[in-house]
Formats: C-alpha cells, sequence, structure tokens
C-alpha cells in the first residue's frame, strides 16, 4: 500500500477512534459516516482533538453549527461543553458559542433559557463587528418578538438592518414589520418623537402611515409611495417588507362587483347597510376607486341559493352576507362556495367551506376578551349575575367552560328577569339572605337585647361577571354598594353601554369595567367620520350594527390578504379584526370604564 495512502488511512482510523471514544451520543442520534455533512462533522471534530489553542476551538464551533443543521441536538450540547470552560477563546470564539448555546435552548424548545444567554455580560452590548455579534442581535429580536415584546425586538433589529446585505436573503425585514404591527398607533407616535436614529424613526413613521391608512389600501398605497420618496436613503425604501410589496398585487385583484345581501326591511339590517354605505362614499370622495355594489333584500328569504346564484350570475365577484345564522349554515353545507364570500354571521357547524369567510358581533368573543382580562388581574373566584333567558343560558355556559378551563372557579350565579327586586338579587348574589336567615336562628335562642347583628357578605368573591342593559345595570351596581361589595370589580359586555353622552344616568354605573367596540367608544375618531357627518344619530346596538357595516366594506379588499396571510390584523370600527385559520374573523375589542358617568379608556394598571 502507497506510503500517502496508508498515511490518510491511519489518520482517519485514530479520527474515528477519537471520536468514539468521547461521550456518546443518544442512540437516537448516533453518527454514521455515510453523508457528506456527517464525514465532514467527523472531520472538524478529529482535527480539533489534534489541534490546540484558539484554532481548536474554531474547529470545534464549527462542527457544533453543523451538528445543529443536522439535527444532532444533544452531540452539539456535548461538544459545547467541552469549550465552556476554555479561557483562551478568542471574544469572537466566546460569541459564537454562545450562539450556539442560545440556538442549542430553542431547539429544546427553552426560549426563556435562551434569552437569557443572549442577554448576558458578554451579549448585552455586543455591536456589529461579527458575523456572530449580527446573527446575535437577530436571533435575540426573535425571540423578544416571539414573546410579545416588539419594541426590544425592534431594538435589536435596527442595529443590524442597516448592516445586511441588500441581496441577502433574509427574514429581518418581515421580523421588524411584524414587531412593528404589534404596536398600537399611539405608542407608534411615542417612540416617533423618541427615536435617536434615522434609521428607527423611518420604520416607525412607516408604521403609523400604514395604520393611519388601513381603511383603504389605495390610500396606504399612496401614502406608501409618498413615504418612500421623502425616505429614500432609507433601507425598507429600498427593500420594503414582504407585507406591504404585495398591496399593489392585492389592490389590482380586488373585488369590482360586490352583492350586498341584507334584511334592509329590518332594523338590523338597514344599520348594517347605512354602515356600508357611509363607508363606500367615504372611499369614493378619499380615492374615487369603489367597486359596483348590487343589494339584495334577504328579509322574507329561507332559502339562499337561488339569490346567491341569482348574484354570481349577474357578475359579482364579492357576496357579503348574508346575515341569518339560519342562511350562512345553508352556504357552509357546500364543500366550495363559486365566489369570495363574507358572512356576516358565525355558522353552527365548524367545517371551513372554500371562499367562505365569517365575521359577526360574535358575544363569545366578548366573554373571552374578559375572561383574559380578569385572569391578567389575578382574580380567580367569579360570580355570575345575568339574565334568565335561554340565549344567555348558553352564553354563561360559555363563560363558565372558559373560566374553568383557564384554572378559576364560580363561586356564585344568580339569574334575574326584567321585573326582578334587585335589591333581593343581589341580597342572593352575595349570600345576604343566608346572613339574615342564621342571625335570625340566633335571635330565637338568645335575647335580642343582648345581641346587635350586622349583615355580612361572602367573602370568596374576586370579582363579578355581569350581563345587563344600562337600565339594569343602574340599579344592580348601587344595591352592590349596599350590600358591602363596592370594592369587588365588576366586568361586563357591551350591553351595558348605550353609547349615549349621559354622564348624571351613568353615575350609577360608575367602576362598572366593559368592553365594546372602538366605533363606539371613540365617537369623534377618524373611524367614525362619516357617520358623524352622515347619519342620524341611534342606540348602542344600532351603532354596532353600523360600526359592523363599515368593516364589511373595509374588508372587501383584505379577504384575498387574510386568505394568504393569517398574521394581518387591520383597525376597524368593531374592533381589531384579524383572521383564524377557519376563515373566521374574530374581534379584539377595546376596554372601558364608567368613571364619572364617562366611559373612559381603562388598562390594567390603570386602577392599581
Amino acid at each position: 500500500m502507497p506510503i500517502k495512502i496508508l498515511t490518510k488511512f491511519i489518520i482517519y482510523f485514530a479520527i474515528s477512534f477519537l471520536i468514539s471514544c468521547s461521550s456518546g451520543p443518544r442512540p437516537s442520534e448516533e453518527i454514521q459516516s455515510q453523508d457528506p455533512l456527517i464525514d465532514l462533522i467527523n472531520e472538524l471534530l478529529g482535527q480539533a482533538n489534534l489541534d490546540s489553542g484558539n484554532s481548536a476551538a474554531k474547529l470545534r464551533l464549527e462542527a457544533i453549527s453543523k451538528l445543529l443543521d443536522a439535527g444532532f441536538i444533544t452531540r452539539a450540547e456535548e461538544e459545547a461543553k467541552k469549550l465552556q470552560s476554555n479561557e483562551s477563546l478568542s471574544t469572537e470564539s466566546k460569541l459564537h458559542l454562545t450562539l450556539l448555546n442560545a440556538k442549542i435552548a430553542i431547539a429544546r424548545n427553552q426560549k426563556d433559557t435562551a434569552l437569557k444567554i443572549l442577554t448576558d455580560s458578554l451579549t448585552i452590548s455586543v455591536n456589529i463587528r461579527s458575523q456572530s455579534s449580527i446573527e446575535i442581535l437577530l436571533l435575540r429580536g426573535q425571540l423578544y418578538l416571539s414573546q410579545s415584546q416588539p419594541e426590544l425586538a425592534i431594538e435589536s433589529f435596527v442595529q443590524i438592518i442597516e448592516s445586511w446585505p441588500s441581496d441577502t436573503e433574509t427574514t429581518l425585514y418581515e421580523d421588524i414589520w411584524s414587531a412593528l404591527m404589534l404596536i398600537d398607533k399611539k405608542r407608534l407616535d411615542v417612540i416617533a418623537q423618541s427615536a435617536a436614529s434615522y434609521e428607527l424613526r423611518g420604520w416607525v413613521e412607516l408604521a403609523r402611515i400604514v395604520k393611519t391608512e388601513e381603511g383603504s389600501i389605495r390610500t396606504q398605497l399612496n401614502s406608501i409611495n409618498q413615504w418612500r420618496r421623502i425616505w429614500a436613503q432609507h433601507s425598507a425604501a429600498v427593500r420594503l417588507p414582504r407585507p406591504l410589496n404585495t398591496l399593489q398585487e392585492i389592490w389590482e385583484n380586488r373585488p369590482k362587483h360586490i352583492a350586498l345581501m341584507l334584511p334592509i326591511q329590518q332594523s338590523t339590517g338597514n344599520a348594517i347597510q347605512e354602515g356600508f354605505l357611509s363607508e363606500y362614499y367615504q372611499e369614493l370622495t378619499n380615492s374615487g376607486d369603489v367597486p359596483t355594489v348590487s343589494l339584495y333584500d334577504t328579509t322574507e328569504i329561507n332559502q339562499i341559493y337561488e339569490l346567491y346564484n341569482e348574484a354570481v350570475v349577474n357578475g359579482a365577484d364579492l357576496i357579503i352576507g348574508p346575515l341569518s345564522k339560519i342562511l350562512v349554515n345553508q352556504l357552509q353545507e357546500l364543500d366550495k362556495l363559486p365566489v369570495l364570500t363574507l358572512a356576516l354571521n358565525y355558522a353552527d357547524n365548524e367545517a371551513a367551506s372554500e371562499n367562505l369567510f365569517q365575521f359577526g358581533l360574535a358575544p363569545e368573543d366578548e366573554i373571552s376578551k374578559i375572561i383574559n382580562l380578569a385572569w391578567q388581574e389575578g382574580h380567580k373566584n367569579a360570580a355570575i349575575l345575568m339574565p334568565d333567558t335561554l340565549d344567555y343560558r348558553d352564553l354563561e355556559e360559555f363563560f363558565r367552560d372558559s373560566w374553568l378551563s383557564k384554572g378559576g372557579e364560580v363561586v356564585s350565579t344568580v339569574n334575574f328577569t326584567g321585573t326582578s327586586d334587585f335589591s333581593e338579587i343581589v341580597r342572593r348574589l352575595m349570600a345576604i339572605d343566608f346572613s339574615e336567615s342564621r342571625a335570625e336562628k340566633l335571635l330565637n335562642l338568645i335575647p335580642r337585647r343582648i345581641m346587635e347583628f350586622t349583615p355580612r357578605r361572602r367573602k370568596d368573591i374576586d370579582f363579578i361577571f355581569l350581563v345587563a342593559n344600562p337600565r339594569q345595570g343602574r340599579q344592580i351596581k348601587p344595591n352592590l354598594a349596599f350590600y358591602f361589595a363596592n370594592n369587588i370589580p365588576v366586568y361586563s359586555m357591551p350591553s351595558i353601554y348605550d353609547g349615549q353622552d349621559n354622564q348624571i344616568g351613568n353615575r350609577d354605573l360608575n367602576g362598572i369595567i366593559f368592553i365594546d367596540a372602538p366605533g363606539i367608544l371613540n365617537p369623534t375618531s377618524r373611524l367614525n367620520e362619516s357617520i358623524i357627518e352622515n347619519l342620524r344619530q341611534t342606540q348602542g346596538s344600532l351603532k354596532r350594527l353600523r360600526a359592523m357595516g363599515i368593516d364589511s366594506f373595509r374588508l372587501y379588499t383584505r379577504l384575498k390578504q387574510f386568505y394568504n396571510d393569517t398574521s394581518i390584523s387591520i383597525q376597524g370600527a368593531t374592533g381589531t379584526l384579524t383572521v383564524l385559520t377557519d376563515r373566521k374573523i374574530y374581534r379584539d375589542l377595546e376596554v372601558a370604564q364608567f368613571v364619572d358617568g364617562i366611559a373612559t379608556p381603562y388598562s390594567p394598571l390603570s386602577s392599581k
């Protein structure tokens, strides 16, 4: 055998022997020499064992990186531990090792550990002088983003985005855009004022204009083009995030003919139509570019198929409606609808028909928001107070099941009718009647002249979930105060507020925390410009339906966007709108509290 070949064989045998003698991997991570990548890993580790100092460390670091790429997590961790106590590592090698340790933690689904690694004394003030530093900042930002800490994520991303080669594939632009979209516009305004760099200020200004113009893709596109002219040297001007790049295509492929199917002879259908048309004319004024709209009355329709087919034959490429749950159920029975459809209610069947989106004022969305808020504020024991009807019993069951699934308890439940004595209702809820009954029994045993009785309420209620209208609420809340429950938080549904400026009457609702649509809580906002100018004043329930009509128009260009990207959201008149995987549109509502008879913005910290 030639000397050169024999020497190569001996070296390869020695490397294989050294690797096999090191701490062995788990059986699922047995490294076989049957793949070029594995051969390279073996060669790097073998050479690292034969070498010394920082040179050996670099070889081992490269091998660890490739082990992670190949999915050998345990073996990568073992090799990383060998370097942990190596004091001869250069700063760059230490940073590279830190990065790899963070990736190992992520591979084990230990994101908190990974973030701790990337914010230690070595990495917290890292700059962008090396590739490892850039990757650390990118990964740190992505971890902050995954943990809903968008401002910290942006801080990391902005440090590296100017240094990122424009022709190199990356998700960095999309990551920073996702972080910006998690921050509300008021907070963006604050960040813009304090932004210390051209790069950060430009990104924030771009996010602000996109959020401001969410109601119209046409207006968004015009604003983005204007931003690019002003911020011509900005990284995003050269390379827009993908969601913004797709807006032009979405606009060009928008529906051109809408069939609006509503029971217009009913107040509910008429209110939605008013909201829809008010937004239609607002868009006509702003951009002059609106679709054709055909109106179909479903007031006396029991079967939707004939009317639906008629609209399709007449050229509609988007159906908005119907409103009736029965008619929506009929559409849901079809595997696929011929055109994109935005139903204005939710079907009972959970199956998702192709081309069917569902959007409505679901009370379940509202209850879920209340549950999350109460849990966030540290409550566990709930009391329920709501009307005694079949529909409300279903909502009571939904609240109970949802609260129990969180880990909470329901310790008291009382139902009432429209003619109830609310003093008696509250006494039962707070167990005052039991307290008085017990006192009466004692008075029969003990002479009355030596016993003084003070009624006491039960002590195990953390909060009250109240479903009532304003008239009922104005009787219930003072009775809660009378029966020693004024300090118990009360959370309520939108029905507690009629949307009217009635400060004197609403003082009896003081302290109640409730949720509602932005279009109701912010009547002078830009969302409601057209309603204020063109429509008569009305009560809360019809206002909410008008807001639904506004959003149904705003959604017409967004449905295809939602089809391709379920991560986006838009600020609507009924709430912040996002689409779930079954193409049901979810509303995240705003939180308010009655303070001196006025519905005032509320946050969990505002009452602390």
